[in-house]
């Protein structure tokens, strides 16, 4: 007990001691210095601020510095673990969900429309040519027996066919618009 109030004192004497070494400082009046005084004491003041504004900017450009060597690490160690990563089997299966997952709803819209483009493009063509194209008219049908062979009469000119009803431009004009159509709703579906 007696060494721990003998330490508590010393460390009072010492502290006082220490602060008594302080300079004494004075308030004077601005109007009492002289012009140098007044000049040394500005330039004083100047060059601590200085030293303040530099300290900050130093710890500034320190922390800055800091960030972007950690940042510099991070992202080293992040390339190098997925470049492990990405060379194993996981790895890969990986990178093809996230691929498939950021890709694949479009990747499969695509591919719809243009099945869809395909298959609506040969039916309006088949369409077409059956019923303005075609020079034969069909005598006979099988019906459900369609492997038996149909026969057809060969019309030598386009005006010996059923050409002459008013609507025949009409839906000419209505197949080749329902084609058109048939783009639109393509170009809707693979990228509406």
């Amino acid at each position: 007990m007696k060494k721990i109030i003998i330490l508590s004192f010393m460390f009072i004497l010492i502290s006082v001691w220490i602060f008594s070494q302080e300079p004494e400082k004075i308030t004077v009046k601005t109007s009492d210095l002289t012009i140098d005084q007044l000049a040394k004491i500005k330039a004083q003041a100047e060059v601590e601020t200085m030293q303040k504004k530099l300290e900050t900017y130093g710890k500034w450009v320190g922390v800055g510095g800091e960030i972007g060597n950690a940042v510099k690490e991070s992202l080293t160690a992040v390339v190098d673990v997925s470049d492990k990563f990405g060379k194993t089997d996981v790895g890969k299966f990986t990178m093809v969900m996230v691929g498939w997952k950021i890709i694949g709803k479009d990747l499969l819209r695509i591919l719809f429309g243009i099945v869809f483009a395909t298959i609506y493009t040969i039916f309006m063509f088949r369409y077409y040519k059956k019923g303005f194209t075609t020079y034969r008219i069909p005598i006979k049908d099988n019906g459900w027996k369609f492997w038996l062979p149909k026969e057809y009469h060969i019309v030598k000119e386009a005006n010996d066919r059923n050409t002459s009803y008013d609507g025949y431009e009409v839906v000419k004009w209505l197949n080749i618009v329902m084609l058109i159509a048939g783009y639109a709703i393509t170009y809707a579906i693979m990228f509406g």
